[in-house]
């Protein structure tokens, strides 16, 4: 008999990733959730004990070296509101500065300047709406704007003699523009004029400032890797795979770059020679490879590592040897072979449209079982489930629980027009294609079609609210966490510099308010016949609290089943670990009682 696993066993997991070369290639400072919330932790490059810098009740949200000395540059904000503040930590003394102190402010770290001297970053200190773009001294924390543009724009990043910084202006999530802003002459150049949605972003130099990469989807499908030219003043293509690129490294020197490709949900990576772009011999372990990051020498490549079965650690391939070995050593409660791994599925929607799913099917299931469903909705809409290590889901199988995760149109990784597929008026097609994926499991003999549930958060927790309000006899339960129930209260308050790039997925207050009100669940709310629970962050700056309290108001006065746990320390989404601990096992209950479902060894 396989040993049977509680959910606490799945929960308590760390991680570690995020990881950042000290200046002469010794160090390694990384992230780990190893304390229930993620800090910085610091190790020899060759292995051994870690070191814990930061101890924070909040998680830090990235740490970066800088190139020449021995400090770091971190963030962090309070209590999930993403105000996020940057913080400098010297490791001579251990001090830590705070060189933002705006707690009203939001601030996206951009990068160092290769002399060390200087960060980039954007901020909402100018109006609270707009992000403009700055460069601060590090020594004297003098900051001055270099780009104020208008609308959510990032740092992109430093030029190697920190000549330009390129920033990029988000107009919406599929379509963005770069600018070239020259330090020393204040001049700024669109260098990405185009019509329709393209998406651009990034910034990755050759050391002679001759040119840089970028990813870009112009007259593509898929975002593709582009060499930008200074002295043409043009870009082309140097890599177009069937795939997105989503991820790009380059080395110092300007030798070796490494291109992430998202094949089908699974991030590989492959180096190139920086120049002729052909393929160099170097093969990185196998599984879902993240956050890649070059040694200053360019000796090495540090990424995060993991899979369904396997949490993410932090691994380091020598470019000199051609071996890889894991750094980091995260606590898996777990083994592996305990857990499953998913069949990658396709579905014909209601339109014929194919829908990639991921299925887990619990060990096990004996001729003429029937096994509960959960379908596992994904945020965003413009997000993409990935078969990451995800222990709510793994836990369900692990309980005899068959879990599936579709990527409904909307999602990302299949191509901009696929991403496209439920724009504005098209919202609820990709309601349609859970209510196909329903049918689909109709005609599996070993799936309960009388237990069937819906878990989702944020956009993905609309989707489970739409399903069981336009939908509402084809289910036996819903979790929702942090999710939108009312389009028109959601814009109206949403953090006011995103509410932008959301009226461009969503539509707009001005124009669009009819037809907001019409894909809102809320209005058929009282539908719902089955159990609901909702999951959410009072400091939620992206999808308030108001929006589950809507939600419980209408069903209690219906008199229907709901429940509502709310966390006063989390925004969006269940981060700290002691939260994790409430939430979902209290979530996993109230799937077994509401689809009176007692899990059973027979199915392990």
């Amino acid at each position: 008999m396989s040993t049977e696993y509680i959910i606490r066993d799945f929960l308590e997991v760390r991680s570690a990733g995020g990881a950042s070369f000290s200046p002469d290639g010794t160090r390694v400072a990384y992230q780990s959730n190893v304390t229930g919330t993620s800090q910085v932790f610091l190790v020899p490059a060759e292995g051994g004990e870690p070191e814990q810098l930061t101890d924070f009740q909040d998680s830090v949200s990235f740490a970066r070296f800088s190139p020449t000395e021995d400090v770091l540059i971190f963030g962090k904000a309070e209590g999930g509101n993403e105000q996020t503040q940057l913080y400098l930590l010297d490791l001579a003394t251990r001090q830590i500065t705070e060189i933002t102190a705006r707690p009203n402010v939001r601030h996206d770290f951009g990068g160092w300047s290769r002399d060390g001297k200087s960060i980039c970053f954007a901020s909402n200190e100018r109006n609270g709406k707009d992000f403009d773009v700055y460069v601060m001294d590090i020594n004297t924390l003098e900051t001055r704007c270099i780009f104020d543009g208008g609308e959510w724009c990032a740092a992109e990043g430093f030029s190697p003699q920190a000549t330009y910084v390129v920033v990029r202006k988000k107009h919406s999530n599929s379509n963005t523009d770069l600018y070239l802003c020259h330090l020393e002459t204040g001049t700024v150049d669109h260098i990405t004029p185009h019509d329709g949605n393209v998406f651009y972003a990034g910034s990755f130099w050759l050391p002679d400032e001759s040119a840089f990469f970028f990813v870009q989807d112009h007259a593509r499908e898929f975002k593709g890797l582009a060499r930008y030219s200074l002295a043409e003043r043009k870009s082309q293509y140097v890599l177009s795979p069937d795939w997105d690129v989503e991820g790009v490294a380059i080395d110092r020197i300007g030798k070796n770059i490494a291109v992430t490709v998202n094949e089908d949900g699974y991030e590989r990576v492959t180096i190139y020679d920086a120049i002729r772009f052909e393929p160099r011999p170097y093969h990185l372990p196998a599984g879902n490879v993240y956050q890649t990051r070059f040694s200053e020498s360019g000796s090495q490549i540090a990424f995060s590592l993991g899979d369904s079965r396997r949490t993410s650690d932090v691994w380091i391939h020598s470019l000199e040897t051609g071996e890889s070995r894991q750094l980091t050593h995260s606590r898996q409660g777990v083994p592996p072979e305990a857990m499953v791994e998913p069949e990658l599925i396709r579905f014909a929607s209601f339109d014929g449209l194919p829908v990639p799913a991921f299925v887990y099917r619990p060990k096990g299931i004996k001729p003429g079982m029937k096994v509960p469903v959960v379908i596992n909705i994904h945020g965003g809409p413009e997000e993409q489930y990935q078969p990451a290590y995800h222990p709510v889901m793994q836990y369900l199988v692990h309980s005899g629980y068959t879990v599936i995760a579709p990527n409904v149109r909307g999602s990302s990784g299949y191509g901009k027009s696929y991403m496209a597929l439920d724009d504005v008026e098209k919202r609820l097609d990709s309601v349609k294609d859970v209510i196909a994926l329903r049918e689909y499991v109709t005609g599996i003999s070993d799936m309960d079609t009388k237990k069937i549930a819906l878990y989702g958060a944020s956009y993905g927790g609309f989707m489970v609210l739409a399903c069981m309000a336009f939908y509402p006899r084809l289910w036996a339960a819903g979790v929702n966490i942090v999710g939108i129930v009312n389009f028109v209260t959601f814009l109206e308050n949403t953090a006011v510099y995103r509410r932008a790039l959301r009226e461009a997925e969503y539509g707009s207050l001005e124009n669009d308010r009819e037809l907001l009100r019409k894909i809102s669940p809320i209005h058929s709310i009282e539908k719902i016949e089955v159990p609901l629970l909702l999951i959410h962050g009072e400091n939620d700056p992206r999808v308030p609290l108001s929006e589950a309290k809507q939600v419980v108001e209408r069903l209690k006065e219906a008199g229907r089943h709901v429940e509502l746990l709310t966390y006063p320390d989390e925004g969006h989404g269940i981060v700290k670990l002691q939260n994790r601990l409430d939430a979902y096992p209290k979530a996993v209950e109230f799937l077994n009682k509401a689809l009176a479902y007692q899990p059973s060894n027979e199915t392990r």
